[in-house]
């Protein structure tokens, strides 16, 4: 299964709506270059998260170190580094994924939360919301530069969405699938001893 589908169908099982979770599978792409950049290779980290210790954070570790600029004083200087001055780093793509839907997009931050996340209508929408959290850029969504920024990341999810490739009937779906199935090979399996016991009866 393609990482596409596996973000999807875990924000599907989490209770994003299909639209809000294709814009998950979007926002991984951009924030990891489609998952080619050197913080996902090494770090199995799709949304650049950074590490705030294991008790917090349970499904990652310290890995490789964030950019200077993103460090504290005293790690820039040569001193003590702490864990935000990392980024987490997963066992597996996936864990990445789990960490931002099962712990961080359940807080509430700046008045968003899940139930703000998880029917957006669109790429600006989902971006205002992000940005209003202190997701990503360095401004306030209430002032000019901040709306810039947030225009900025939407119209690099809009980019990222016409690359994602998932399956929406299989996860809403999955059970029917199962049970037609099932029901098919109850069907050829009873098909089979029928031909079979009419056969030793001639």
């Amino acid at each position: 299964m393609s990482l596409d589908q596996d973000i999807y169908n875990i924000a599907i099982q989490e209770g994003f709506s299909p639209i809000a979770s294709k814009l998950i599978v979007a926002q991984a792409r951009l924030e990891s270059a489609n998952y080619g950049s050197n913080v996902f290779k090494n770090n199995n980290n799709m949304y650049g998260m950074k590490f705030i210790g294991q008790d917090k954070q349970p499904l990652a570790m310290r890995g490789t170190p964030a950019p200077s600029n993103e460090r504290s004083d005293s790690c820039r200087s040569g001193g003590t580094c702490v864990d935000r001055d990392f980024y987490a780093k997963y066992n597996t793509p996936t864990d990445s994924a789990k960490d931002v839907l099962q712990r961080l997009y359940k807080k509430t931050r700046n008045g968003i939360g899940f139930n703000e996340l998880r029917d957006v209508k669109d790429a600006q929408e989902f971006a205002n919301k992000l940005k209003t959290r202190n997701y990503y850029g360095f401004h306030d969504i209430n002032t000019p530069e901040g709306q810039k920024e947030a225009n900025g990341y939407a119209l690099g999810l809009n980019a990222r969405l016409l690359l994602v490739n998932v399956i929406e009937f299989y996860q809403s779906n999955k059970k029917k699938i199962n049970y037609t199935l099932m029901g098919v090979l109850l069907i050829g399996v009873t098909t089979l001893s029928y031909w079979y016991y009419k056969k030793k009866m001639k």
